[in-house]
């Protein structure tokens, strides 16, 4: 997700599916003065394999083509789930009302003459991108209105405070909206303090609407167990994986889990984590970086989801690190790839400096942008006084 540049906003991409060469690169010349990045594709066929690996912003298609006419194309990218949502426009010579109805039938959001002088189908390109970005914008406004009058909250107002450690955490949401990222804190009393960070696998609101199912029930099975007095994590996640498991409301809804019990007594952290990343663990005695994997699977999945605990007795100057895959989400060549060794690398100069939190933060976390940003990001970061 993070390619950690000063980049500017995210440069609109248009795929437009042409197989009259000469019209294409006049059409493509006049988007990227325009502003756009365009991506070209001679057949709809070429233009279905191109989808596999890019996601454009708009598709703009011909309407007479060889081999599949863009209205099988159209419906080759309607029955597709992963890319039935692009916007879609045809740009095409056969103007015919029937036709157009037709195209407009199949939720295009226009249907252009290619007669049209080149700046005006530019200016209707433009309006069109402009008011989805303002759905956009008031889909978002509409989301975090709906979350505030039902007062429910996927992220904290604050750090907790534990005494022996700082708590830190840091949260930014796919292009705004509320996601599937969840993280909380659980404050037990003086001694004993829960951290815990999730991720619904789901799209953007449709997951951020199953996480206050899912932080409820860490929540209450936390809440139990100490009341039990069992402060053993792996039995804790386990209680939680069988709720969700036996939920028909959540039937076929995963969330990895990281969970961390903090001793001030002792100075040790707990872990056990559900389909996780891997807890980055900095030492400062030695100054060295080292990564912590958990065995459990995803929270949902099977009724015995086989959670482990481990034991970490933390120095001062030592740090603890949860994190999303958000986080190790990269732009590459128009798809994206996870790349956590470059994530590690990319922070480990800031965990032997004071503050080093407050370093990563500017140096790393405030960097992600629209441009560079593929999924919700969020960290929880721990270091031993």
């Amino acid at each position: 997700m993070i390619a950690y540049t000063d980049a500017p906003a995210a440069v609109k991409k248009i795929l437009l599916v042409e197989d009259s060469r000469l019209f294409s690169r006049v059409v493509e010349a006049a988007l990227m003065r325009a502003g756009y990045q365009c991506v070209l594709a001679e057949s709809a066929t070429e233009a279905l394999q191109l989808l596999v690996t890019e996601t454009p912003d708009l598709i703009l298609s011909d309407y007479d083509m060889p081999e599949m006419n863009g209205f099988d194309f159209r419906q080759a990218v309607l029955m597709n789930p992963n890319i039935r949502d692009i916007p879609f426009v045809f740009l095409t010579s056969f103007t015919d009302n029937s036709l157009v109805l037709q195209g407009l039938s199949m939720y295009a959001l226009d249907f252009i003459n290619k007669e049209t002088p080149i700046p005006v189908i530019i200016s209707k390109l433009n309006n069109i991108i402009t008011s989805l970005q303002n759905e956009h914008s008031r889909s978002v406004r509409e989301l975090k209105i709906a979350a505030e009058t039902l007062n429910v909250k996927s992220i904290p107002v604050r750090e907790p405070e534990v005494p022996g450690f700082k708590v830190h955490f840091w949260h930014q949401g796919f292009r705004g909206y509320p996601g599937g990222d969840f993280l909380d804190f659980v404050q037990v009393d003086g001694r004993f303090c829960f951290a815990f960070l999730g991720d619904i696998m789901g799209k953007k609101w449709q997951a951020w609407f199953f996480t206050f199912g899912f932080l409820s029930y860490i929540r209450a099975a936390i809440r139990f167990c100490v009341l039990d007095n069992d402060f053993n994590l792996d039995t804790i996640v386990q209680k939680i994986n069988k709720l969700i498991y036996l939920d028909e409301s959540l039937q076929n809804i995963l969330s990895s889990l990281s969970l961390l019990l903090l001793d001030s007594e002792t100075g040790e952290a707990h872990y056990t984590g559900a389909g996780d990343l891997p807890l980055i663990h900095y030492k400062a005695a030695s100054r060295s970086v080292s990564t912590i994997q958990s065995s459990g699977l995803l929270l949902g999945l099977l009724e015995d989801g086989y959670y482990d605990k481990r034991t970490i007795a933390l120095q001062p100057g030592d740090s603890l690190i949860i994190f999303t895959d958000g986080m190790i989400d990269i732009p590459s060549n128009g798809k994206k790839k996870s790349d956590y060794p470059f994530f590690v690398e990319r922070i480990s100069p800031y965990l032997s400096k004071p503050e080093s939190f407050a370093h990563i933060r500017t140096k790393v976390l405030e960097r992600i942008n629209d441009s560079n940003q593929l999924d919700d990001a969020s960290i929880i970061f721990i270091e031993k006084n």
